[in-house]
């Protein structure tokens, strides 16, 4: 059935398109435009305060689209003393010494359609714009996190249908481990009787020692992990007949959500019996300056208007001696 765009919607739906053209200092939104620099970061500010772990992690522009990572975590010692009557001072440089892999920013669409049925349902709201904007802001922020820890190459036609998590959107960061990294990665863990790891807190502190690099070791690591690795520790716990007492100590044992010594974070779409140990400053985003574009046209064949965004972009591990990833652990 069809659905016309009601006249209060479509001045409003204009003036959204007019706000936007005037941002970005062009006379129309329905021709192709690059996003200016200043509506491009409230942009990414948009998206980590949409998606909390976004705004822990970095998300950066970069001026080419391939090259040497930034290396934000560069761990090493610049004090020294030199007799310069015999030897020039020598600056340590920072960044990477050894270059395992180069980021790479590719294409990545962030295309939208504004049903007319939606829109004429919100005419009425006093703050429809930003009800628009943050429904687009909301979904590409949780989608940049789909493919942060699912993907796993770029195709050059995705398939939403056969990869709902985006999987051949683009290679995400924890298939960066896998490919660059594997030393750095154990798989098939069993924790119980009868296995060498008894409990998880003895797998999480094995995996900081055999594979983090020793000068990371006590930087403020993270367990980032699906909810059910929590749950599997402090369920058998928390399902018994406690007195009060125990019952405050036991709610407060479960606030920490440790594991082993490190604290937990769990992040929307991390892979379920997987757990990543690192720090989040470890992880970015580079986005390639001035690809940001837009474009915004009716549609009345299909009743809606699109809003086709796209932007080059890479995800990156910025330091693998950081990161420990264990996968498919399992309680038996």
């Amino acid at each position: 059935m069809s659905v016309a765009l009601h006249p209060d919607a479509f001045a409003k739906l204009r003036q959204y398109q007019a706000n936007i053209a005037r941002a970005n200092q062009v006379d129309s939104v329905q021709t192709t435009f690059s996003v200016q620099p200043v509506p491009h970061q409230k942009m990414i500010q948009a998206y980590q305060k949409s998606a909390e772990f976004l705004g822990q992690i970095n998300m950066l522009t970069v001026g080419d689209a391939h090259g040497q990572k930034l290396s934000l975590n560069a761990d090493r010692s610049v004090a020294s003393t030199t007799n310069t009557l015999m030897t020039p001072r020598r600056p340590t440089p920072m960044g990477a010494i050894e270059l395992i892999d180069e980021y790479l920013c590719t294409q990545t669409n962030y295309d939208v359609a504004y049903l007319w049925s939606l829109l004429n349902a919100w005419r009425h709201m006093p703050d429809f714009f930003n009800k628009l904007a943050s429904m687009v802001v909301r979904q590409t922020a949780l989608d940049k996190l789909k493919i942060g820890w699912h993907g796993e190459l770029r195709a050059p036609t995705s398939d939403k249908t056969a990869y709902p998590l985006l999987n051949d959107v683009n290679i995400g960061w924890l298939e960066k481990i896998r490919q660059y990294a594997p030393e750095r990665r154990l798989a098939d863990i069993s924790i119980g009787g009868g296995q060498d790891f008894k409990n998880i807190d003895a797998v999480i502190e094995s995996a900081v020692e055999d594979l983090i690099g020793e000068q990371y070791r006590d930087a403020g690591l993270i367990a980032i992990c699906g909810r059910g690795i929590v749950n599997d520790k402090y369920l058998p716990i928390m399902n018994q007949e406690l007195a009060p007492t125990e019952q405050i100590a036991m709610r407060n044992i479960y606030g920490t959500r440790q594991l082993g010594t490190l604290p937990t974070l769990h992040v929307p779409y991390f892979p379920e019996k997987t757990i990543l140990i690192t720090k989040p400053s470890n992880l970015s985003i580079y986005i390639q300056e001035g690809t940001l574009r837009r474009y915004l046209k009716d549609e009345p064949e299909w009743d809606r208007t699109s809003d086709f965004q796209s932007v080059n972009e890479a995800f990156v591990v910025e330091d693998y001696e950081m990161v420990a990833l264990l996968e498919n652990v399992e309680y038996v």
